[in-house]
């Protein structure tokens, strides 16, 4: 693989080029952290409009009809619902894991088996939220594929 980097002031915006014969899984996962990083959500707190990137983001949480998007420190809420979310961020690192929240995979620090096929997620933050049997299968899947 060869990387080339060219700056100039004349440039007001980052532009990624790939070229390639084929993608394989390396270079797959290499798009979704391009993608990743470059892709941001708008979030709302104390009447204040937010551009929150997706590295920041923990999980989505849908309560009472409203979207929240929860980082370290912060809670904001969304305008976007979560179907909407789960849409845009499906090829990249977030897994649905129940009928009302979409996780960051790469803020998870552990997983641990539950009863009757639910998992515990603990997060960076040391929040801890339960995985619902119908997507743990799903979020061991993503967990490969992204080899966290």
């Amino acid at each position: 693989m060869k990387f080339i980097l060219e700056q100039s002031d004349e440039w007001s915006e980052v532009e990624i080029r790939v070229r390639c014969g084929q993608i394989d899984k390396a270079l797959e996962k290499l798009i979704e952290q391009i993608r990743f990083y470059g892709f941001s959500v708008i979030g709302e707190k104390d009447g204040e409009t937010f551009s929150i990137n997706l590295e920041q983001i923990f999980y989505f949480e849908a309560v009472d009809n409203r979207t929240y998007v929860y980082c370290q420190n912060n809670v904001y809420a969304c305008k976007q619902k979560l179907y909407e979310l789960e849409d845009k961020l499906e090829a990249m690192n977030f897994q649905r894991i129940s009928r009302s929240c979409i996780l960051n995979i790469y803020k998870l620090i552990s997983v641990k088996t539950l009863l009757y096929g639910r998992m515990e997620v603990t997060l960076e933050n040391g929040e801890k939220l339960i995985v619902s049997r119908h997507y743990a299968e799903l979020l061991k899947q993503k967990i490969e594929e992204q080899g966290v």
